[in-house]
């Protein structure tokens, strides 16, 4: 038998310098075969010899192809990956490059709402969001912004919602106010919340300029209180709030006493800084809980909250009386005014804003007309008669539509001739329903809703056209007289008034006199003085009418250049017997007659009163017992049959 080959040994093991490591893949074909080798030894023959020579060259072209085949692997591999590294870099660069660009802020807060990550946009790189980081954000520091919020904010939070254009505002570290608008999407790290992320942009200077236009529309540009829109708002809560405890509000409607004097004395300066002291006290005098604002020009209102205790509502009110009164510098003056409030309780005077604020107003005016500087309370008589005003106001502004106002005019005559010398045009009313109504039923209610201005100016009109129509008959009219009223004088075009009436009416100012009362002068003797000063000027006479029942005094006269002193009625009324009478007629006439005034006696009714003031020497007469007021045609056909009859000038 043929000895079998022996199968080679192992090659002897390479010392570490020297043998070259195997790779891994064809170290293990490499002991594959080596094991199968050594079981078949035993019975090797060339053939198997052969077969394993065989299986080592085929492994070892295996290894080589797979070699191959990994390297192009790898080199593959490795060229996507460059790619997808270089693809990488650009989106970064690409976001980076877009976020300096945006006007947007990129956010994102952690599930413990901290900010963890803020990047500025390009215009605001100067604003610094560090002191931020860490910090969970509040958003509720500055006033909210219109149209967000806050409650629905934090239910979308709490309920891991995404949410759009939240506004709200925070106080940067210099103080100054910044309000951002934001977007964001929760987002969730294997399943679990992590926080938000989103976008935000600066709305600071559009939410400022909103706050700013709401503080116009709802607060006093002047004052800072609150303005007449504020305050319905806020008392209409209030109702809602107490709709089921009856008892706990009260309004307060408060006029400023004597604020037009100092505001046309002083001027529109004086006057603002005189309302905004007043404010002031208002607040200081008030609890936290009541509210007070100002509704226009020198009125206030203020809500009270009684808790249930109504007698605190006039503790309050004369504190509020004694803070108005108090002195107030201005202008290097010490000024003094007052203050009349009318008081209207929920729900007893009225259950809606609207109610309590009208009867509160209608109390107030209770309280000017009873010396003013006090308070009283609405009252139902007060209803009635406020309802009876509105009902006045509105025949009256319906009256001046059909022309249902009339003129009549009452005759003046010279003492010592009996010749009618002028007329004085008194006003009223041909109402349809309750016949002709004398001044007393309707002039109070339109000067207390500003109509006075209108019928003034009617009355003006009227009666220069009248004068111009006698004139046009050939009668001889000297002159007319018009009474003008304070809230007359307020008016800024009565000169214009008067030049435009006699201008149409073609006649000279001497054809036309105006009358005063002298309480009125005293009221606010500047600008009376100031206007009678331009009517004179254009040749307009001048009387104080009802003298003695006032206060003016002597300069005054003298300063106002009056032309016409006319002596009230009360003091002729007693003649001849009243020694007081006697004595007060006699130095008025010696007043008038120093100072180079005609002085005129009114309300003459029988004939010792006149015998009595001819021997007095009076001027001129006036009353029932030589004429009554009378229309115009009577007057032309007195004029027609008089044999004396003063000529106009």
């Amino acid at each position: 038998m043929t000895a079998p080959h022996p199968v080679p040994d192992a090659p002897p093991a390479a010392s570490s310098a020297t043998a070259p490591e195997l790779h891994p893949l064809l170290l293990r074909q490499m002991k594959r075969i080596c094991k199968d080798a050594s079981v078949s030894c035993a019975r090797a023959t060339p053939d198997t010899m052969r077969v394993l020579l065989a299986r080592v060259s085929k492994a070892y072209a295996d290894f080589d192809r797979e070699l191959y085949l990994l390297e192009r692997s790898q080199e593959i591999s490795s060229r996507e990956m460059l790619t997808l590294h270089a693809k990488l870099r650009a989106s970064e660069a690409r976001h980076a490059s877009l976020v300096s660009l945006s006007s947007d802020w990129v956010w994102e807060i952690d599930a413990e709402g901290r900010l963890m990550y803020i990047t500025a946009p390009s215009e605001s790189r100067d604003f610094d969001f560090s002191p931020y980081l860490g910090q969970r954000m509040r958003v509720d520091e500055l006033p909210a912004v219109a149209g967000s919020d806050h409650a629905e904010h934090r239910a979308r939070l709490i309920a891991k919602q995404p949410f759009r254009n939240f506004a709200f505002g925070l106080s940067r570290p210099d103080g100054q106010p910044l309000y951002l608008r934001a977007s964001g999407e929760p987002f969730f790290v294997e399943g679990r919340f992590a926080g938000y992320r989103g976008v935000a942009s600066d709305v600071t200077k559009a939410s400022l300029d909103a706050q700013a236009v709401n503080q116009l529309a709802r607060f006093d540009s002047l004052t800072g209180l609150p303005n007449r829109s504020k305050f319905l708002s806020q008392l209409e809560e209030r109702i809602a709030h107490h709709a089921d405890a009856p008892h706990q509000l009260a309004v307060m409607f408060i006029d400023l006493d004597r604020f037009k004097v100092v505001n046309d004395t002083l001027g529109h300066a004086a006057g603002d800084q005189l309302l905004r002291i007043v404010a002031g006290r208002l607040q200081h005098a008030l609890r936290d809980l009541d509210i007070v604002a100002r509704f226009a020009g020198d009125e206030f209102v203020v809500l009270i909250d009684t808790c249930g205790d109504r007698h605190v509502v006039p503790q309050i009110a004369q504190r509020l009386l004694d803070q108005i009164h108090r002195p107030v510098p201005l202008s290097g003056k010490t000024v003094h005014v007052s203050g009349s409030i009318g008081i209207a309780l929920f729900p007893e005077d009225g259950s809606d804003a609207d109610t309590l604020l009208k009867h509160a107003d209608a109390a107030m005016y209770v309280s000017k007309s009873s010396g003013k500087n006090t308070w009283r309370f609405f009252t139902p008589e007060l209803a009635a008669r406020r309802q009876a005003t509105y009902t006045v106001e509105e025949e009256l502004r319906t009256a001046l539509d059909r022309d249902e106002l009339r003129l009549l005019y009452q005759p003046l005559f010279d003492c010592l001739s009996g010749a009618c010398s002028s007329v004085e045009s008194l006003i009223r009313w041909q109402h349809p329903e309750r016949g002709l109504l004398s001044p007393a039923a309707f002039l109070s209610v339109a000067e207390d809703t500003g109509l006075i201005e209108q019928i003034g100016q009617w009355v003006i009109r009227t009666a220069t056209q009248q004068v111009r129509a006698w004139r046009d008959a050939g009668l001889h009219m000297p002159y007319c007289s018009v009474n003008l009223s304070l809230k007359q004088f307020a008016s800024e075009t009565l000169v214009q008034d008067v030049r435009d009436a006699l201008t149409l009416a073609g006649i000279g100012g001497s054809s036309l006199e105006v009358e005063i009362t002298e309480s009125q002068l005293m009221a606010d003797p500047e600008r009376v003085q100031g206007i009678l000063k331009e009517l004179r000027g254009m040749g307009v006479r001048v009387a104080i009418d009802d003298f003695g029942t006032g206060y003016s005094s002597l300069a005054y006269l003298k300063r106002l250049s009056a032309g016409t002193l006319k002596v009230d009625r009360t003091f002729v009324s007693g003649l001849p017997d009243d020694k007081e009478d006697i004595a007060i007629l006699r130095a008025v006439l010696a007043l008038g007659h120093s100072v180079g005034m005609e002085v005129v006696a009114e309300g003459v009714e029988t004939e010792s009163q006149l015998a009595m003031l001819k021997g007095m020497g009076c001027d001129r007469v006036q009353g029932y017992l030589l004429g009554k007021p009378q229309s115009a045609a009577s007057i032309a056909e007195r004029l027609t049959t008089s044999t004396v009859c003063e000529t106009a000038s």
